[in-house]
C-alpha cells in the first residue's frame, strides 16, 4: 500500500500515516493470520509412579470410545471401553484403576463435560485429588494424553481383525513392555519395579536356572578338587602358637564334609579343617602297624580296671642301680 501511495502523491509521514491505519483498522485486525505458538511449557517432573495421570477420551474409533488414562512417571497406559463419555462412566472406571494401582494426587483433564462436572469435582475432592484442566481447546497442553490418543488410534489400526477385548489387550501388553523414549525403561519396570513375562521371554534361558546350572557346575569342580583322607591315613596337623607351625597327627574319622578328627603321638585329640591338613609320607610299615594299634585299641584295653599311683609300684627294699661314683672335688687334693 505505501508504494502504490508513493507512485502516486508524497507529503511528509506517508509512511507512518499509511502504517498507523492499517494497524488500527478492526477488519485488517481479524483477517490477519494467528500468532505464533508459544512454546510448551513442560510439566513438572512427578517423583514416583501413579502420582499424576492425564486423562482423555479417544473416538469414535470404528463406532467405539476409548477413555485414554496415562501415567506421567512411567509411561503405563490404559485404554478403556466405555460404552458413554458420562461422568458417572469415567468414575466407575476410574475406581477399578485406583483398586489396583491406587488414588493418584493429580488428574489433569480437558474441558470435556464429563470432567467439568459436578459429580466429577465432587468424586476428586472425596478422594484427595486435585483436578488440573488445561486451557479450553488447546489440547497440547495436555500432551501426555494426547500422545497416547493418537498413538492408540493409529495402533489399533494396525491390530489385525478380531475380538475387541483381545485386540486391546495385545496392544495394551505391547505398550507395556516397550521401552520409553523418554525414560529408557519400559512402563512396566517404572511402576511395577520387575519385566512382565512373555512369549518373547522364551527366546532366552531362564535367569534362575542359568545361575543354578552355573552353582551346580561350580560345586562340582570344587567337590573333585576337594582333598579327602582315609582313617589311619598319617599327616600334618596345623598348629598356632610358637614352634613348629605342623605337627604329626593320625586320621581317627571324618566329622563332616571338610573337616577330620585326629590323634598325635601323645594321644591329645583334635579337629581340624581339610585346609589344615598335610600329607604325611612314613613308612609303609608304620602305616600297616599304625591301623591294627587302632583298631584294636578299645578291645585290648580292659573296660573296669583301677589305676594305682606312680608311688604304689615302688619297692622300697630294692637297692638302686644307679652307678655311683666319687666327686671329682676330692680329686684335686691328695691324702
Amino acid at each position: 500500500m505505501k508504494a502504490l501511495a508513493r507512485s502516486y502523491v508524497w507529503w511528509l509521514k506517508l509512511n507512518d500515516e499509511i502504517e498507523e491505519l492499517v494497524r488500527t483498522c478492526s477488519v485488517c485486525q481479524m483477517s490477519c493470520h494467528a500468532p505464533a505458538q508459544a512454546p510448551t511449557h513442560p510439566w513438572e517432573v512427578t517423583r514416583k509412579p501413579w502420582e499424576r495421570l492425564h486423562i482423555d477420551f479417544a473416538g469414535p474409533f470404528d463406532g467405539k470410545i476409548f477413555l485414554i488414562v496415562v501415567d506421567s512417571f512411567s509411561k503405563w497406559l490404559e485404554v478403556v471401553l466405555v460404552r458413554s463419555t458420562t461422568s458417572s462412566s469415567v468414575i466407575n472406571n476410574l475406581r477399578r484403576l485406583f483398586a489396583t494401582h491406587g488414588v493418584p494426587r493429580v488428574i489433569v483433564s480437558d474441558n470435556a463435560t464429563a470432567f467439568t462436572s459436578e459429580e466429577f469435582g465432587v468424586f476428586a475432592r472425596r478422594n484427595a485429588i486435585r483436578h488440573v484442566m488445561v486451557a479450553p481447546y488447546h489440547p497440547s497442553s495436555n500432551g501426555q494424553a494426547e500422545r497416547m490418543v493418537q498413538m492408540t488410534k493409529e495402533s489399533l489400526k494396525r491390530i489385525i481383525a478380531g475380538d475387541w477385548s483381545i485386540r486391546l489387550a495385545r496392544f495394551l501388553l505391547s505398550q507395556h513392555i516397550t521401552p520409553s523414549s523418554s525414560t529408557g525403561f519400559s512402563p512396566a519396570e517404572l511402576l511395577m519395579n520387575r519385566n512382565l513375562h512373555t512369549c518373547l521371554d522364551l527366546m532366552h534361558p531362564d535367569v534362575h536356572e542359568s545361575l543354578q546350572e552355573k552353582k551346580d557346575s561350580q560345586a562340582s569342580k570344587a567337590a573333585s578338587k576337594l582333598r579327602t583322607f582315609a582313617p589311619f591315613s598319617p599327616v600334618y596337623m596345623r598348629k598356632w602358637g610358637t614352634g613348629s607351625k605342623w605337627r604329626p597327627a593320625t586320621i581317627v574319622k571324618r566329622t563332616g564334609p571338610v573337616s577330620y578328627m585326629l590323634k598325635t603321638p601323645d594321644g591329645e585329640t583334635h579337629k581340624r579343617h581339610v585346609d589344615h591338613l598335610r600329607s604325611r609320607q612314613v613308612a609303609l610299615s608304620e602305616v600297616v602297624n599304625a591301623a591294627p594299634n587302632e583298631a584294636n585299641q578299645e578291645e585290648e584295653s580292659p573296660t573296669n580296671f583301677t589305676r594305682l599311683p606312680p608311688h604304689s609300684l615302688r619297692n622300697d627294699n630294692a637297692s638302686s642301680a644307679r652307678r655311683r661314683k666319687r666327686p671329682k672335688l676330692f680329686d684335686d687334693f691328695v691324702t
